[in-house]
């Protein structure tokens, strides 16, 4: 049974394990494995972690005390799901529906939830779609010299 909590200091070197694994299982056919590389370290250093564990909500999905996936939710005048990611013998259990579950219960006065997805990361619109995301628009960004088409999801919630 997946255990969902709020994520701890001590949380982060298997968040950064989690991301790592999803990453290079999720992008390795999408972006070049040095893009994965400098995202994984800019993104997942000790120091970003720090920063966004105080600013923003993470979860960390765990089953029998094995950390097995995590969400981040950013919030301000709107609710963007920053991140969300499950080590890939866990996908497709629903974890990463209850994560976002576990998620808006806490963030339940919004009316709209965002989300970016790389547009090529076929599974994650399929994932997204089926918890009735919505493409809103897709644009053109560079990821660390590489450029990636990206599409803004949106889910209403009221």
């Amino acid at each position: 049974m997946v255990k969902i909590r709020r994520a701890t200091l001590e949380d982060i070197p298997a968040i950064r394990r989690v991301a790592t694994m999803a990453w290079h299982d999720t992008y390795q056919n999408i972006v070049a494995a040095s893009t994965i590389a400098q995202f994984l370290t800019a993104a997942y250093s000790d120091e970003r972690l720090e920063k966004r564990l105080d600013s923003s909500l993470f979860l960390i999905a765990e089953e029998q005390k094995q950390v097995v996936g995590f969400t981040n939710f950013i919030n301000g005048t709107e609710l963007y799901l920053a991140a969300i990611y499950v080590i890939p013998g866990f996908q497709r259990q629903n974890i990463g529906g209850q994560l976002i579950e576990e998620g808006l219960k806490i963030f339940d006065h919004y009316k709209e939830l965002f989300v970016e997805v790389a547009s090529d990361n076929h599974a994650a619109r399929r994932f997204y779609e089926k918890y009735n995301f919505i493409l809103v628009r897709e644009y053109e960004e560079d990821l660390f010299g590489e450029k990636v088409t990206t599409g803004l999801l949106k889910k209403n919630l009221q």
